[in-house]
């Protein structure tokens, strides 16, 4: 019978590991997220389906907000990307995350488009809750009532990197 040395190098597995980790929490943190969104559809009787909307989307935070603009629930993403506890942005309008470098074309285009009732994408320059900026890439959608009314918007949000110039 052969024997077989130990060299004691770690095992090279552990980075697949890793990475199957983090996979199933993200893949865990969308679960809740869906489930929180069902919830929130029934109660408000949406017409939108969620998962279909998420399936294939990559985002760091979901905000969803009424007809004013005003949260009424962010996924725990939103704190990590903000610093900002879900508690103390409930019922504040996303405009508080903006300031001077935020361009007031960018802000233009979000209210023309909310008022419209489109599905858009944009990027704008947002303040975490310690002052630093952080390039905000925002996907909104209109979330409509089976009577084919816009109540409230969702949007997907992700950080970028953001390049001074």
């Amino acid at each position: 019978m052969t024997s077989i040395k130990s060299s004691g190098a770690p095992l090279v597995c552990w980075d697949i590991y890793g990475s199957f980790l983090q996979e199933q929490a993200t893949h865990t943190g969308k679960k809740s997220d869906l489930e929180l969104l069902a919830e929130l559809k029934q109660k408000h009787h949406w017409d939108i389906d969620f998962h279909a909307l998420l399936k294939n989307s990559f985002y760091d935070a979901l905000v969803l907000t009424n007809l004013n603009q005003e949260i009424i629930w962010a996924s725990k993403g939103f704190k990590k990307m903000t610093g900002y506890s879900i508690k103390s942005i409930v019922g504040k309008k996303p405009k508080f995350l903006q300031g001077k470098e935020t361009s007031p074309d960018t802000l233009s285009f979000i209210r023309q488009n909310i008022q419209q009732g489109n599905a858009f994408s944009t990027q704008l320059i947002n303040y975490r809750k310690n002052g630093e900026t952080y390039l905000c890439e925002i996907n909104i959608a209109p979330i409509k009532n089976k009577q084919n009314q816009i109540t409230h918007f969702i949007a997907l949000e992700n950080e970028r990197p953001l390049h001074r110039k």
